[in-house]
């Protein structure tokens, strides 16, 4: 089952300040994002995994996707 972002960023032990730094966001962001994960852009999604170091494909971002 994927990961909510939330997870992931508690996974990596990190604070949603630290997230929106490496994002280049502001944390009122970053806080929206994890809120509604469906809202992020692909960019912002795979920045994201790259920085959690997690698969897209292991993270839920409030839609199902489909790697076919």
């Amino acid at each position: 089952m994927p990961m909510t972002i939330r997870q992931a960023r508690i996974g990596i032990n990190a604070t949603q300040q630290e997230l929106a730094d490496k994002m280049g966001v502001h944390v009122q962001t970053y806080a929206r994002m994890e809120k509604h994960p469906e809202d992020m852009t692909i960019k912002q999604a795979l920045l994201f995994a790259s920085i959690v170091g997690r698969p897209i494909s292991d993270l839920y971002f409030g839609v199902e996707l489909q790697f076919n």
